[in-house]
């Protein structure tokens, strides 16, 4: 029972974390590398877990070129 629960407040954190701080940066981030084209507005659909993945990405390849 207590292995559910924290499994569950795991799985919350790493989603709200994902989901909305990894989203935002990585929304604002592509914005301005596409000049605006990438992410559309709200209603379109697009690729959320992309948006959420670039800025990761971004900071393992910085970190990649900075220690190799």
């Amino acid at each position: 029972m207590l292995e559910a629960l924290a499994e569950l407040v795991v799985r919350f954190v790493v989603e709200f974390l994902f989901y909305t701080v990894f989203y935002g940066i990585g929304w604002v981030m592509l914005k301005t590398v596409t000049l605006g084209r990438y992410p559309p507005p709200q209603p379109a659909k697009h690729n959320e877990e992309l948006v959420a993945l670039f800025p990761i990405a971004t900071i393992f390849v910085g970190l990649t070129l900075a220690f190799s």
